[in-house]
């Protein structure tokens, strides 16, 4: 971490400074922050609340023997409740002496190392999503909870395997896009299952994105805080619009989460006025296809559905209009006033007449 009076830390995980000039003070802050210049600790957010600290760390060893991650944390830092529950732990994995990630604009530095160091934190993440993981929590700031300060409860389970970023990158995925990963959590964590998750998270996604962008061209006082303290915000107008979901509160707030940290931390104004692209959408259609063919026709038949609902709800308005004006009910005038081709009014007749 940063020398001396360089080192930053806090109360709170949003709100970092330099407190003091001797550094053995700083560190009895509940958050502190890593050299950001020189990345040597991959932080992962847990937002699971476990009965004990040893079923944490029993939890976390199932995961080392399936191989999904190759060692323990080499610390855990969380929150020991009065009943002995430890909540919300951030999972720290050291990278061997000499091994820190070089991060700078200097033209020296190798950007190779900074996106495998990313992809690792994302990686380790999805191998522990059915734990809590959060995804949506920012890999490269360097914050976490500070290991030293007596505000917490910390576990120093592993001092003798200390993998490279290379060797974690042979144990975890670290292909998988940071949106399907939130994604999956809010499923995982939010009970709901993909295809019902997928459908809030999309309409949540769509709304925060419609108020991020009137708070910003309407100078809202929201905005002028850090990206935290923005997600706070986001969370609490989404909550409003998810109440009407019709779910029960403490699973749409899962999604909500999710969604408010995803879209505060990748919030770019300058993306505003462009076409983004909704990274996921399919998510519960193509899950657990293996190959890119299986995944081209799952799209496919997805895109054929919405172009087939599309099209006989045109059918209907159509029906609808024609109807109200008197005009003669034809296969030909419907398929001009709906726009479509003959065949195809002539295919859905029976579905649109059904409906009056």
């Amino acid at each position: 971490m940063p020398k001396g009076s360089r080192a930053r830390a806090s109360w709170d995980k949003a709100h970092l400074e330099n407190q003091c000039p001797q550094k053995i003070l700083t560190l009895d802050y509940p958050y502190i922050e890593l050299n950001r210049e020189f990345m040597a600790a991959l932080r992962v957010d847990c937002d699971g609340v476990f009965l004990t600290p040893a079923a944490c760390l029993a939890a976390l060893t199932e995961k080392v023997r399936d191989g999904r991650i190759p060692c323990l944390p080499h610390i855990i830092v969380g929150d020991l409740l009065d009943d002995s529950r430890y909540y919300r732990p951030h999972f720290i994995w050291l990278l061997p002496p000499g091994s820190a990630v070089w991060r700078s604009e200097d033209k020296r530095c190798k950007k190779g190392p900074i996106r495998l160091f990313d992809a690792v934190a994302r990686g380790l993440a999805a191998a522990l999503l059915d734990l809590g993981a959060d995804p949506a929590a920012p890999t490269m700031t360097g914050r976490m909870k500070c290991p030293t300060s007596p505000f917490w409860h910390t576990i120093t389970p592993n001092s003798d395997i200390w993998p490279t970023l290379s060797e974690y990158a042979d144990y975890v995925d670290t292909s998988v896009a940071r949106a399907i990963l939130v994604r999956k959590a809010a499923a995982t964590q939010s009970g709901l299952g993909l295809t019902a998750s997928n459908a809030l998270f999309d309409a949540l996604r769509t709304e925060g994105k419609r108020l991020l962008a009137a708070w910003h061209f309407g100078a809202d006082k929201r905005m002028r805080g850090n990206r935290e303290a923005l997600a706070d915000h986001l969370h609490t107008a989404l909550s409003e619009y998810a109440d009407k979901s019709g779910h029960r509160d403490e699973v749409v707030s899962y999604v909500t989460g999710k969604v408010a940290a995803y879209l505060a931390a990748h919030f770019d104004p300058e993306k505003l006025a462009g076409k983004s692209v909704n990274r996921g959408k399919l998510l519960d259609a193509v899950d657990g296809l293996k190959t890119v063919k299986e995944r081209q026709q799952a799209g496919g038949r997805h895109s054929g559905k919405a172009k087939g609902a599309n099209t006989l709800q045109r059918l209907r308005e159509a029906y609808q209009r024609l109807a109200a004006s008197s005009t003669d009910m034809t296969r030909a005038t419907l398929a001009k006033e709906a726009g479509v081709s003959i065949r195809t009014a002539t295919a859905r007749w029976r579905e649109v007449a059904e409906c009056e």
